[in-house]
Parts: C-alpha cells; structure tokens; sequence
C-alpha cells in the first residue's frame, strides 16, 4: 500500500531526456564530425562518438569498452552485463552481442591502441578512459548542430519508428527488454540476425545518407507477416 501513501517516482524526479539531433540532419552531422576527427586516431572523443552512433552504444559502454571485448574476425563487440556494485557505469543487466558494421571496424583500426589490442580502446592523452563530461553537447554544439551524445539513440529510435522498422528489433537494438515481446525476443537469441541488418542499414544511412527504402531490413509488416 505504500503507493497510496507516497508520490510515484517520477513526479518527485521526472524523468529527462536528452535532446537529440533530428534523424534527417544526422548524415551532415557525421561529414562535419568525420572533418574533426581528423587525423584520424588523434581525437578519442570524436572516435568514440562516431562508434556510439554507428552501434547504438550507450556512451558508459562505449567509452569503457576493452579490447578483450572485441572479436574482430567475427565483427563482433561484447558487452558484458554490469558489475553488482556498479563500479564500471555500465547500466546492462545482461549481455549483448553487438554487430560490428565495417564503419565500425574501420574506427576501432584507427585507434592507437588497436597496435596492442590491449586494455581500453578509446583513451584520451594520458592513456585513461575518457571522461563522460566529454560526451554532453560539447562535440554536437561545436559542429554547430542541437542535441548530445546521449541523445543519438533518440535519434536512432525515432528513425526506426518513422521507417516502419519492426519495435522489438529496435528496442533490442538499444538494448531495451521493457515489455514481454521484447524478453521473448531476447530469449531468442536477442534477434542477433535482424538487429545485424539493421544496423547495417543505419550504419550505412548516417555515412552515406541512403535511404533505408532500399536496403534489406525486415520492416514491421513484412515482420508480423
């Protein structure tokens, strides 16, 4: 009976969410962001913010990656689930099996840690991770462009939704299991095949600007068919 007596969460601390870059602007954004990176492996935080868009990465995730996490060969990036304490910031209960697309695989090749394969990928000058400040609208308002970091998943999410894309491949995209579709999907294999061509379409979308109408992605009808 305690929700009788006391308010719910979210009027006492509403949630809030990031502002993010309309999804038809994102092509732009990744020439300009592509502009600054350069040369390429020089700036951690504008590399690692290009593999967060490519991979729908929550920022604590990509920002923490290890190589021993990475299987190249395989073109696939591991995400373990988060320690009981918290102590390493990821927000994962559980682990993912993200698919690498070759943007992705060509960022990671340009770090100066891809020489050992060892220890973070992303580091900034004194070899550390890089600090989560970094990734608020520090890159985003330099390029002249709204939103942060955080808020390219938004992005991606409402792209998804404006192309008719199947919502548990979505959710499961940015790692969601809030409703009983999408635990089932998980149960599945987290849908690793559909959430591979999807990915792929984005990736392909935010560094070319094509159109999704013409790639191979499962949209929702053809999904419930």
């Amino acid at each position: 009976n305690l929700s009788l007596v006391f308010p719910s969460k979210e009027k006492i601390a509403p949630t809030q969410h990031h502002p993010s870059l309309p999804w038809k602007e994102l092509p732009e954004f990744m020439l300009a962001l592509d502009d600054y990176r350069k040369p390429k492996g020089q700036k951690a935080d504008g590399d690692c913010t290009a593999f967060i868009i490519h991979t729908v990465a929550r920022v604590s995730e990509a920002r923490l990656m290890d190589w021993s996490d990475v299987d190249l060969e395989n073109k696939v990036w591991t995400i373990k689930e988060a320690s009981p304490k918290g102590e390493d910031m990821r927000k994962s209960k559980r682990k993912w099996y993200i698919h690498l697309t070759p943007p992705a695989i060509k960022i990671l090749k340009e770090q100066p840690s891809y020489k050992t394969k060892r220890g973070l990928v992303f580091r900034n000058a004194d070899g550390e991770a890089i600090d989560g400040s970094y990734f608020g609208s520090n890159i985003t308002g330099f390029l002249g462009f709204e939103g942060d970091t955080h808020g390219f998943r938004s992005t991606f999410h409402t792209w998804t939704q404006e192309h008719g894309i199947n919502p548990e491949v979505a959710s499961l995209a940015m790692k969601h299991t809030n409703t009983d579709a999408t635990r089932a999907a998980y149960a599945r294999s987290q849908l690793f095949d559909d959430r591979k061509k999807l990915l792929t379409a984005w990736s392909k979308y935010v560094t070319t600007g094509e159109d999704i109408a013409s790639a191979n992605v499962i949209p929702i009808k053809k999904r419930a068919s």
